[in-house]
């Protein structure tokens, strides 16, 4: 492990150029500004997308493009020991695990797959966002659609606004209930170890009346309280979600989290088992939010002057303060310079910084 930030000095991409950075159990995809995908780490199940039976991959290494029908890939998302993407013309890929058919795949023998698969989904739905958990795919149609692959116990916590219909042995769809879909639509979604959280919005044909996005419905697991759902009081710019806890920052950059804090990855100076309401991440007030990303048990926040700040579980030095004890509330992280870009897996982060000498 590495419990203080370490330069990478060699990379298959150029740093200034990422566009984003998402990390799995064990793996990072790192998406640039032409749309290409860059790969490393854990590939026991072929998440990296490498077409290779390489348990692990130490260096980035470019997926290549034709695996994308040489289309530029628009969003990338990890899971534990599985990854996706969205290209320029909204096809899906995934590939990785299929273990609990998380890939849309029921068929048996098709435990993994080690590149790109182009899921195609019901009715030839446009997808707009996809997210991962432990044994599930979460993809957000265009319609305000979720396809739900895999297992996620959706009978433990649904939500009564929904309608969720299975479509397959490996498959359902959660849709707003009618009376709803007219005023709302479902702009976000995030996965938890075994939950799901779903940011509202006002229909598109509502939005000319400017009412704010404040509104979060959760589904699955609720043994911490991570699946109680709340309107908030300010509108919601982003919301976050670890294995057992979630995470929204409001207009007003307030950050409110709520669910499991045994680790302390509520950030709230305090070891608790859980707080089923939300609790305000407390910040100096010369600190100014700009993102918050969440790990299995821990968090990172970027503020908007680039400096960041890192809490909660610790155990392999993913907070990145020369430790591997446990942090109960956010402490600065020691860079070189400002950072422009940050992302997080189960236990470790990565940050842009600018140029240095």
């Amino acid at each position: 492990m590495c419990t203080t930030p370490q330069r990478l000095r060699k990379c298959s991409f150029t740093p200034l150029s990422v566009r984003s950075i998402r990390g799995g159990g064990g793996h990072v995809l790192v998406l640039d500004a032409c749309g290409q995908v860059h790969a490393c780490g854990w590939n026991n199940r072929g998440q990296l997308g490498l077409d290779s039976i390489r348990e692990c991959v130490n260096e980035f290494k470019v997926i290549p493009g034709k695996f994308f029908e040489d289309v530029p890939v628009d969003i990338i998302a990890c899971g534990w020991d599985i990854s996706g993407c969205i290209t320029m013309s909204r096809k899906l890929y995934v590939w990785g695990s299929n273990a609990f058919q998380q890939l849309g795949i029921c068929q048996r023998g098709f435990t993994s797959i080690r590149k790109p698969f182009h899921m195609q989904l019901p009715r030839n739905d446009t997808p707009v966002r996809i997210s991962f958990g432990m044994r599930h795919t979460a993809v957000l149609t265009d319609d305000s659609k979720i396809y739900i692959y895999g297992r996620l116990r959706t009978s433990d916590n649904c939500p009564e606004e929904l309608n969720i219909v299975k479509i397959s042995q490996c498959a359902m769809i959660a849709k707003l209930l009618p009376r709803l879909s007219s005023e709302l639509r479902i702009q976000n979604i995030s996965s938890g170890q075994n939950h799901l959280m779903m940011h509202l919005a006002p229909a598109e044909d509502q939005a000319e009346n400017n009412a704010p996005s404040r509104r979060i419905l959760v589904m699955g697991d609720n043994k911490f309280g991570q699946c109680n759902a709340f309107q908030f009081d300010e509108e919601i710019v982003q919301i976050a979600t670890g294995w057992t806890h979630n995470a929204v920052m409001l207009k007003d950059l307030r950050i409110l989290m709520w669910g499991r804090n045994c680790y302390g990855q509520l950030g709230l100076g305090a070891y608790t088992e859980n707080h089923p309401t939300p609790m305000e991440l407390k910040l100096s007030s010369a600190l100014l939010p700009k993102e918050i990303h969440m790990g299995s048990e821990h968090g990172l926040l970027m503020t908007k002057d680039g400096d960041i700040l890192t809490w909660g579980w610790n155990e392999h030095g993913n907070c990145g303060n020369d430790s591997t004890s446990n942090q109960s509330k956010p402490s600065m992280v020691d860079l070189p310079t400002s950072c422009k870009m940050a992302g997080v897996g189960a236990g470790f982060c990565f940050v842009i910084c600018d140029s240095t000498n």
